[in-house]
């Protein structure tokens, strides 16, 4: 799969879409073309090569990881509204975040969990 550029689009706002080898429309944004390279490779990456699914996949691993922590979500979002202001200011770290969940539920939380 490829990106090329769409047929009669103007000179002066070019529209990409996403062809097979043989230069065949495979996708082209419900008619409109993609605006630009780079958001018709992130759509041909989330479309054709798993980009959704891999991030289906991680989104249910979390779930899972917090299902089998009760109030651990709970406790990370007390944190981040308690926090706010030290966190934005830099004086609360994630590694601040990490030791407090430690403590109080004795596991090591990956970091991308942390994230909101």
């Amino acid at each position: 799969m490829k990106v090329i550029l769409k047929g009669n689009c103007e000179p002066f706002n070019p529209r990409y879409v996403i062809a097979d080898d043989n230069d065949k429309i495979i996708d082209d944004a419900q008619g409109y073309g993609y605006k630009s390279k780079q958001s018709a490779y992130k759509a041909m990456n989330y479309k054709f090569k798993g980009g959704k699914q891999k991030k289906q996949q991680k989104e249910g691993k979390k779930k899972a990881f917090f299902k089998k922590y009760d109030g651990l979500e709970k406790f990370i979002n007390d944190i981040y509204e308690i926090n706010f202001k030290e966190i934005l200011k830099g004086e609360v770290t994630e590694e601040n975040i990490k030791q407090e969940i430690k403590e109080k539920f004795g596991i090591d939380i990956p970091s991308e969990y942390l994230k909101i």
